[in-house]
């Protein structure tokens, strides 16, 4: 083997050895829970075990390749079968039955189908299958190169005349309906922690590469050195975003994603303004009753987030970067919130410190209590709208699936 396959091979254990480890490391985090660590880790090593395969055929002789070129196929398998059962698992945590009291009962007397070790038991079973029916296949059947990656060794003449390409691109063409059907149903569900650029990226990457191998197989007979820096660019796409991705996200998010955002705190608006699918949707029915109202929700907002500042601490600069920003947005020659002129007058008269570089936690209240009363008062009106008892509903549901979610070990506390 030369020596820059040599390094390519060590770099390789090095890179996905990482991987797995800090997957391991932290597997308590919901970015990585969510994405069943036992199943990823499966799924890296089916990718790590395909790049192996692709690196050491360049080593062996012709016969050897051929040899070997027919485990490529199987570590297609262990790649496929965990991802697709990684986000079949949580799109089955987000199946609501009808009657609510049923789906309960089911999950406490069948927990165990949510549960990763279940997951585990089916892709083992599904791979031994698929596995036993390929040997088989090659050993007892076809008896020739149908069932190998002739893209990997020299076949000659024959190689067009293989009926390998049109056999896998049938499998691949399962694989890509499969994947595609947990795409749609994870977008459905709108889940966050970035699965759906996960697997919507993956689908993609796998979409390309098995169509570029199979139809340049069956089109064109290329070097084959092409197909194996082919293969080696997709076999590290899919790994960036199979993994390097979820782990990039939980150095990235700093707060714990486990709050959950029930219906019982909906009535109370502070509470709900501080929820983002709340707020947006009380920011619309304002645009549409009058879009000056806005003004008052973003001067709110806006003084909201400079308390919130002393009570986290931020440094001064950046606290008076804040105060100077809301004065001038909102208590300049215009009174654009639309503020009664006394509180507008008592507001541009505390501002006037600011000049002198002072500021404290108190300077906008007074604004801030005529704000949260008129936007009370609006709040009241909101909740008597269809809107808002279709987003009760809403919260109803995405509150019910994610205590499954925690019930299963999906979500954790970060």
């Amino acid at each position: 083997m030369d020596l820059i396959w040599i390094i390519l091979l060590i770099i390789n254990i090095l890179l996905y050895g990482v991987c797995c480890f800090v997957i391991i490391r932290r597997k308590t985090f919901t970015c990585i829970s969510i994405r069943s660590p036992l199943l990823l880790i499966l799924n890296i090593f089916g990718n790590f075990l395909m790049t192996v395969i692709i690196i050491v055929t360049k080593s062996l002789e012709n016969d050897d390749k051929k040899i070997c070129s027919f485990f490529y196929y199987i570590t297609n398998f262990l790649i496929i079968i965990p991802f697709c059962l990684r986000f079949r698992r949580i799109i089955k945590c987000c199946e609501v039955k009808v009657d609510e009291r049923l789906e309960l009962q089911e999950l406490y007397n069948k927990k165990y189908k949510y549960e990763e070790k279940y997951y585990i038991k089916i892709m083992l079973i599904i791979f031994a299958i698929l596995t036993a029916t390929l040997i088989l296949s090659n050993v007892l059947v076809t008896r020739s190169e149908a069932i190998t990656a002739t893209f990997l060794y020299e076949v000659g003449d024959t190689k067009l005349e293989s009926a390998n390409p049109y056999i896998w691109l049938g499998i691949n063409f399962i694989e890509h309906l499969i994947i595609l059907n947990n795409v749609y149903n994870i977008y459905i569900n709108e889940l966050k922690q970035k699965l759906g650029l996960e697997i919507l990226s993956c689908f993609i990457t796998w979409f390309i590469y098995s169509n570029i191998i199979s139809i340049f197989d069956i089109t064109v007979n290329l070097n084959n050195d092409i197909y194996i820096y082919i293969s080696l660019v997709f076999c590290y796409l899919f790994l960036i975003f199979n993994a390097i991705l979820p782990i990039i996200i939980s150095f990235s998010y700093k707060y714990s994603t486990s709050y959950s955002f029930t219906p019982k705190l909906i009535n109370n608006l502070y509470l709900f303004l501080s929820n983002e699918t709340c707020y947006n949707k009380f920011k619309i029915y304002l645009l549409e009753k009058n879009h000056i109202l806005l003004d008052l929700l973003r001067l709110y907002i806006g003084i909201m987030n400079y308390k919130f500042g002393f009570k986290l601490q931020v440094n001064n600069e950046q606290g008076f970067l804040e105060a100077l920003d809301i004065k001038n947005e909102f208590f300049g020659e215009n009174n654009i919130a639309h503020l009664p002129k006394e509180v507008f007058e008592v507001i541009k008269q505390e501002c006037k410190n600011l000049d002198n570089n002072n500021f404290n936690e108190g300077m906008f209240d007074e604004a801030l209590k005529y704000c949260f009363v008129e936007l009370g008062k609006l709040f009241n009106e909101y909740k008597k709208t269809e809107d808002f008892r279709q987003l009760y509903k809403y919260l109803f549901l995405t509150t019910y699936i994610q205590c499954k979610m925690c019930n299963v070990g999906l979500i954790n506390k970060f």
